[in-house]
């Protein structure tokens, strides 16, 4: 197989997913779009795009054509080059491998063919995966351990680098809004706000059991995820708090009250407090809304009447531990017997419990299907290994079922659907000059 590299997570997880591939037998590609991109070299052939936005498009499909590439792998399917190119390679067969971090963590990392999230191919029929049964409990015997440091030694490089080489890729277009100036003063400043408020943190662990069986809990996700922009309609994480606080004060008992926490990746760039004051006060909810920043989920969930979310995996760790929760965006875990179903309004007095015979097949399924035990900061080698056998598993199932498809095929079908396509191949030959003007 050809198989093709575009962006993948902040450090050498491609860097040895390449290798792993080439020992394997497939010629592998990989394309810069960054100084960045550039710190960890893959093996095979490595290709510079430099261009602007709008020539992408381009540049893609002819680098596709000219190379033969059957296979494409990216991390997150929602950032511009890898939106366009997925989208360019479903309409040409070639499949797709999305990345991205684990559904379930932290000892498993996400790899389904299409896409992932709400865009991947299970979202459409999720409601089968609390059916399906596996003969056995997916066996996960790697623990992954803390990966904070590591993580945070690949983002310093990858954005140094590709601040020194922004003169080679002058077009090229980040997913984050942040400069390196930014993102250094947010690590920073996040270390800041952890140390200021941990006293105020522990004060308020110890304040929450008062309030056992009426607190509802909303964990704030990062304020450029993707999973909001892309897999809800709501605008960003301040039109969430201000829709779940109008809510909570029309609708909640007066006894219940709301417990936000900022997410640990967003604390040293955005404050969502000063909202919240100003809906506190216009809201009438003095005393009924709390605030935390470093609150461990375990010791919150026995405390918990309901989890809001957009579509965190906070959400599937509160349905583990048996905590009725709601989704106000599009979500895999969203399913009759997990999630509560309905209005907000409603949620604030009536909260469907968890079936956790439910929630086991839905996550053994999730397991099987899209999930590997895996880090894509520690033990690189297991990681890369375990991408390229599901990879090859996955190419032994689809020969074995077109075998068995043309086995069923008339030899005369057969023969009109190859001059059928070829005369759509020698159409798109003529046409893509046009198309790619």
């Amino acid at each position: 197989m050809k198989i093709l590299l575009l962006q993948g997570p902040l450090g050498p997880f491609f860097q040895t997913l390449s290798q792993a591939l080439s020992d394997a037998g497939h010629e592998v590609y990989k394309i810069h779009f960054n100084g960045g991109d550039e710190c960890w070299r893959c093996v095979g052939h490595s290709e510079r795009f430099t261009g602007k936005p709008d020539t992408w498009n381009t540049f893609f499909r002819r680098f596709i054509k000219r190379h033969g590439i059957d296979s494409l792998i990216c991390y997150g399917d929602c950032r511009y080059y890898h939106q366009q190119a997925i989208r360019i390679c479903k309409l040409k067969k070639i499949r797709v491998w999305a990345m991205e971090e684990g559904y379930l963590r932290p000892d498993f990392v996400t790899l389904e063919q299409g896409g992932v999230n709400a865009f991947s191919p299970l979202y459409a029929k999720r409601d089968s995966l609390a059916e399906m049964t596996w003969p056995a409990p997916y066996e996960a015997p790697l623990k992954v351990g803390k990966t904070f440091a590591r993580r945070a030694w690949y983002a310093s490089r990858y954005h140094i680098n590709k601040n020194l080489l922004r003169w080679r890729y002058p077009h090229f277009v980040n997913h984050r809004p942040w400069s390196l100036y930014q993102e250094a003063r947010g690590w920073v400043a996040g270390g800041v706000v952890k140390w200021k408020h941990r006293w105020s943190d522990h004060s308020l662990l110890k304040t929450l059991p008062r309030h056992k069986g009426h607190i509802f809990f909303v964990p704030l996700q990062v304020t450029e995820d993707f999973q909001i922009r892309e897999h809800s309609d709501l605008s960003g994480v301040e039109e969430m708090v201000a829709q779940v606080m109008n809510s909570f004060a029309e609708h909640a008992r007066r006894e219940d009250v709301l417990l936000f926490k900022h997410h640990p990746m967003d604390r040293g760039y955005v404050s969502y407090q000063p909202q919240i004051n100003r809906l506190v006060t216009l809201l009438g909810l003095e005393g009924r809304v709390f605030y935390g920043y470093e609150l461990p989920l375990p010791t919150l969930y026995p405390l918990l009447k309901g989890v809001i979310t957009i579509n965190s995996t906070v959400g599937l760790s509160a349905l583990l531990h048996q905590v009725p929760t709601f989704c106000m965006g599009r979500a895999l875990y969203d399913l009759p017997g997990l999630t509560t179903r309905g209005t907000l309004a409603k949620f604030w007095h009536k909260q469907s419990p968890v079936c956790s015979e439910t929630f086991e097949r839905m996550r053994q399924s999730l397991l099987h299907l899209t999930q590997l035990n895996a880090s894509f900061y520690r033990h690189l080698d297991m990681g890369a290994m375990a991408v390229v056998e599901k990879i090859q598993q996955h190419n032994v199932q689809a020969l074995s079922a077109q075998k068995s498809q043309r086995a069923a095929t008339p030899s005369g079908v057969v023969g009109a659907l190859a001059i059928l396509s070829a005369f759509c191949l020698l159409t798109e030959e003529m046409l893509t000059p046009v198309t790619m003007l």
